[in-house]
């Protein structure tokens, strides 16, 4: 099939809350800053336009991808031969819909989300303090800090199955783990959140607390945070994955313009214009020197989408 052929369904589609660009440059739509393309790029403005390009991409068997706000996320390939959807601004609303519980859109901003929640008197979320992404992607990849993931503060989900079908989960209807949930199976499109009331103090002490943890942490350059899952080595006990590369004196190593960096040993930073290809040799070199020199795996943190490596798309 041609590059004509396999777009033409997708850009018949009659409808003005979908937005189709072919040959869609992702270099800014990750964290990582990652050189990268997509065949093409759908942003969608509702649920109806969502449900009509997920249907034609299963008719058509056309690799799709689901992409929030990019911070854990890393195309394995320079040229991602799919279709990659986003959120547009029609699923950003936020609003109160019960005594403690606010309403967030799929595509809302977690700073966004976090501000909110004190300008209408409720806290729960300081955890989020300087994390990027969105309410879908970050609920897809239960995304969190200090022992906290954004899963364990949700009410209610409200997300469209790969065939087009909306419904709705509890907390306690999904299985969600360490930077892992079932939502990733579906889109999220809006998310209800039980929180606490406001107190100034206690909010503001958390998120001190939160900044004082991300000190030393590289965000001066693109990355996707923690490349790397801390191994356990009991069942409620971990070992630091940055010190283990650091023991193996990987700290400023290269690959073209991905580099372990200097600050912190389990951040791969984009110092320049690299691919998906240079992470992933260096992540390959990473875990093989860790693996000979302490024995132990790791394994990453960051969602991998396309390539040999890749289990994410939406078929």
């Amino acid at each position: 099939m041609s590059r004509d052929e396999w777009l033409e369904p997708f850009l018949r589609i009659s409808d003005p809350a979908v937005t189709i660009t072919p040959n869609a440059d992702l270099t800014n739509e990750t964290s990582m800053k990652m050189r990268a393309t997509a065949r093409a790029v759908a942003k969608v403005e509702s649920p109806q336009a969502l449900k009509k390009v997920l249907l034609e991409s299963r008719t058509s068997r056309v690799p799709a991808f689901v992409l929030g706000g990019g911070k854990n996320t890393l195309f394995a390939t320079s040229h991602f031969e799919g279709l990659v959807m986003k959120l547009g601004r029609g699923f950003g609303g936020l609003e109160m819909v019960g005594a403690n519980t606010i309403r967030a859109g799929g595509s809302v901003a977690l700073p966004s989300l976090v501000r909110y929640t004190h300008s209408v008197g409720m806290m729960g979320l300081e955890f989020l303090t300087m994390v990027p992404g969105t309410v879908g992607g970050s609920l897809a990849g239960n995304a969190g800090a200090g022992g906290y993931g954004l899963c364990d503060y949700v009410d209610r989900v409200y997300l469209m199955t790969r065939d087009g079908f909306i419904a709705s989960v509890g907390r306690n209807e999904f299985r969600h783990s360490y930077r892992h949930s079932e939502l990733r199976e579906a889109v999220v499109l809006v998310a209800d959140f039980r929180l606490e009331r406001f107190n100034p103090a206690e909010a503001t002490q958390r998120m001190d607390s939160y900044k004082e943890k991300k000190k030393g942490q590289p965000y001066s350059l693109p990355s996707s945070g923690c490349i790397f899952k801390n191994p356990k080595i009991a069942p409620d006990r971990t070992i630091s994955a940055g010190m283990l590369i650091d023991q193996c004196g990987l700290k400023g190593y290269r690959i073209n313009s991905a580099v372990v960096s200097e600050e912190h040993a389990n951040f791969i930073v984009n110092t320049g214009s690299s691919s998906g290809e240079d992470f992933l040799a260096l992540i390959a070199l990473v875990k093989d020197r860790v693996k000979a020199k302490t024995g132990f795996d790791l394994h990453v943190e960051v969602q991998i989408v396309g390539g040999p490596l890749g289990n994410t798309m939406l078929q």
